[in-house]
């Protein structure tokens, strides 16, 4: 009983060793994120990136319903277009219906309510990085994309689909650092 009392003492006596926090370190070290992305980098992570590929999926595409007296007039122009490059049929009335070649193709689908959509018409390609800003914690990079058509939305050669194909687009994508890589979190036009 003796000797534990003198090691109690002595151990209640000895100085104070210095120690780490390893908790605080450990946090210290895994808030640091390394710097942004370099242009080169960013484009190489927005190519890559599925936020691209999600990024407007709905303007590569065509609605339009099948009876000719549901059509606006520009809707008619434009399904005018597809039948004249032999992807529709439209007759006299104006009412379209699939043929042959689309029928087989699965880009082309028939709804049970009378609206046909061809998705898709066109790919995205990622055009310049412009710009990489890392202001206040929060990287983002304006960059500029642009509709490929395929061989489905070449055949539209005037009217808001063409058009929409036609012009470069810029964007602003957000990025954030997951502790290992850098991640596209969203992407909005400008």
């Amino acid at each position: 009983m003796r000797r534990l009392l003198i090691v109690l003492l002595l151990a209640a006596c000895a100085p104070e060793q210095a120690t780490t926090d390893s908790s605080t370190t450990t946090a210290a070290a895994t808030n640091q994120r390394p710097a942004a992305p370099t242009p080169a980098e960013a484009r190489t992570l927005l190519e890559t990136a599925p936020e691209l590929g999600e990024y407007q999926f709905t303007d590569a595409g065509w609605t339009a319903p099948v009876s000719g007296a549901a059509m606006s007039e520009p809707v008619r122009a434009e399904a005018k277009e597809l039948a004249a490059a032999g992807w529709i049929l439209q007759e006299n009335t104006g009412d379209i219906a699939l043929n042959d070649k689309s029928r087989n193709d699965k880009r082309f689908l028939m709804r049970a309510n009378g609206i046909l959509d061809v998705v898709p018409l066109a790919k995205k390609e990622l055009g310049d990085v412009q710009a990489v800003r890392d202001r206040e914690g929060v990287v983002t990079v304006d960059f500029t994309w642009r509709w490929i058509p395929n061989e489905v939305g070449q055949a539209f050669k005037s009217g808001l689909t063409a058009d929409r194909f036609a012009a470069p687009k810029e964007a602003t994508a957000e990025l954030l650092y997951d502790g290992t890589k850098w991640t596209v979190v969203t992407i909005k036009p400008r």
